[in-house]
């Protein structure tokens, strides 16, 4: 299991990637000793990739049309927290979609998809705070 929606297993990406940032609150180098002063205010909020390789229409729809929600509530594989998984508010911040191949006709059957998105963590949850 990659990743659940609102506790719905989604399908498993072809690519999968997660990005792991801390987010400061005026940082600056000393000028006096070279170091960091910093503030963090969050600690480890996640950014994370989807891409989904060979899809049939409804599949890419169904992947697609669940990012607009906001928030997306996502459990997802992340090994930088307790336990190995993540249950968090996110948001989609990106999307997209690509037609491989189509038949002739109007049948969505013969249809193949690429799609992609990332999602951005919207707060910290309890096991990632000290």
């Amino acid at each position: 299991m990659v990743w659940k929606s609102d506790g719905k297993l989604m399908k498993s990406p072809s690519d999968f990637k997660i990005d792991m940032e801390d987010t400061d609150n005026d940082s600056y180098t000393s000028a006096e000793d070279g170091s960091l002063i910093d503030n963090p205010i969050a600690v480890g909020m996640v950014k994370a990739q989807f891409s989904f390789d060979y899809l049939t229409e409804e599949e890419a729809e169904e992947i697609l049309q669940e990012t607009f929600k906001n928030p997306m509530n996502i459990k997802l594989k992340c090994p930088g927290v307790p336990n190995g998984m993540l249950s968090a508010p996110f948001r989609c911040s990106k999307r997209n979609a690509h037609m491989h191949k189509t038949g002739e006709d109007e049948d969505a059957s013969k249809s193949k998809w690429e799609a992609s998105f990332s999602i951005m963590q919207k707060e910290l949850v309890d096991s990632q705070k000290g």
